[in-house]
């Protein structure tokens, strides 16, 4: 069993696209080698979080699993796999998922959010975190309660999303998601990279992604942040079905390793990430030497991801970051 996960892309299937002026990406995900790319650094990811937890036949939780990613690619490796989400619905698409995939040492449970989590002290052997803590209501208390339940020694493997990425023209965004053929989703991306925050603006409307696109065409303004205008959303409110606002925090690699040591760990390493290798290797190899299943992908990744994950990562980069209690 194989699993990829693209985030957004992997929830919402390829209905989850930037707004326009975007043709390069679609070209890319139109693209097979694209797509042979990202079951690479899907890979990779998968066998970061086993490792670096050293996760083979223990205990895991993930902490905030969405679809069931990584909890559903690692549980094939590890003794038993709890993940904890925020969303209710997210917990039942996750039990649906492993039971279609016939995994049966993964369950799922519901914790609400900046809640203690449902856990006793030193319950588990590892702690994958893909994207997730930086999410919640209150991440310094959600990395406490991370320590809280993890053995002595054991350790959490820490991904996030740090807006370094973002600078220099990508501050402000717009997405359009696709709900149906006659709704879709507008989320606005307000991000202020120097206060690690990001606002984000959803609205909900009784139009089609094509719809959208057409109106803007029609009016002729820009496929951008600025594109919409005030007067272009008031047109817009007789369509607005629902509308949502929320502030995120999105901490730096250094700030986060000051709060993974504020929150109890011993030890707070930097390193470079099984993913982002994954990548590069598939870049690098000749369409010829590479193999030709999941499995071979898998077996050739396997011990190179084992050494990258013990290579120390600057932590201006915002990589990947392992802690141990």
């Amino acid at each position: 069993m194989f699993l990829t996960g693209l985030h957004l892309v992997r929830s919402l299937g390829h209905r989850c696209l930037p707004l326009l002026g975007r043709k390069g990406i679609l070209r890319r995900l139109a693209n097979t080698g694209h797509d042979e790319r990202w079951h690479w650094v899907d890979r990779g990811q998968i066998l970061d979080f086993l490792f670096a937890t050293r996760g083979a036949g223990k205990r895991l939780l993930d902490f905030g699993p969405g679809d069931g990613w990584p909890s559903l690619g690692v549980a094939r490796f590890a003794g038993v796999v709890v993940g904890v989400d925020a969303s209710a619905r997210r917990v039942e698409v996750c039990s649906q998922n492993a039971r279609r995939l016939g995994i049966s040492n993964a369950k799922f449970v519901h914790a609400p959010a900046g809640t203690p989590l449902p856990f006793g002290d030193a319950t588990f052997d590892g702690v994958m975190a893909a994207s997730s803590v930086e999410q919640t209501p209150d991440p310094k208390f959600t990395l406490r309660e991370l320590c809280r339940v993890l053995k002595p020694d054991g350790r959490l493997r820490i991904g996030y999303e740090a807006l370094g990425v973002y600078r220099n023209g990508k501050e402000r965004e717009i997405w359009v998601l696709g709900i149906d053929d006659r709704t879709c989703r507008l989320v606005f991306y307000d991000r202020h990279i120097d206060e690690e925050r990001a606002d984000q603006y959803g609205l909900t409307l009784a139009m089609s992604r094509k719809d959208v696109a057409d109106l803007l065409r029609s009016e002729g303004c820009p496929c951008n942040y600025e594109g919409f205008t005030v007067d272009l959303l008031e047109r817009l409110r007789p369509r607005i079905l629902d509308a949502r606002a929320c502030t995120l925090r999105h901490p730096c690699g250094r700030t986060l390793a000051e709060w993974l040591t504020e929150a109890g760990f011993s030890e707070v390493i930097p390193s470079h990430g099984g993913g982002p290798f994954a990548g590069r290797l598939f870049s690098n190899l000749p369409q010829e030497r590479r193999p030709r299943s999941l499995e071979a992908v898998e077996d050739l990744l396997a011990p190179l991801v084992k050494a990258v994950i013990d290579m120390p990562a600057p932590i201006d980069t915002d990589p990947m970051i392992t802690a141990v209690k």
